[in-house]
């Protein structure tokens, strides 16, 4: 299950519609190009607290991958444990897919 998952992250950066790493997802949700923010299940307490503040007040919804950073940097060759969607239709598939495995 979470091949496919990964399977939709890979077209997301193959597409150039994923924003990977704090600081950048941060800028692009400040700039409202971001229309999810996604975060790796092993990613800290307060990193993920940080990502919930800065996106709740852009009014971005957060949700958490059934993946750990690890197996995001398989998918996405680049280690990241935040990653903004910027494409709605792509981030609504990858909110599905997360919320069916959970």
């Amino acid at each position: 299950m979470n091949n496919k998952l990964q399977s939709t992250l890979s077209l997301c950066q193959r597409a150039k519609k994923l924003q990977l790493g704090f600081d950048q997802v941060k800028e692009a949700v400040q700039l409202g190009e971001v229309k999810a923010v996604f975060v790796a299940a092993d990613l800290s307490d307060k990193s993920k607290k940080e990502v919930c503040f800065f996106c709740s007040k852009a009014g971005v919804p957060v949700h958490c991958l059934p993946l750990v950073k690890e197996e995001i940097k398989i998918a996405v060759r680049k280690g990241s444990g935040v990653l903004g969607i910027t494409e709605e239709g792509l981030a609504k598939n990858l909110m599905q897919q997360s919320e069916a495995l959970q």
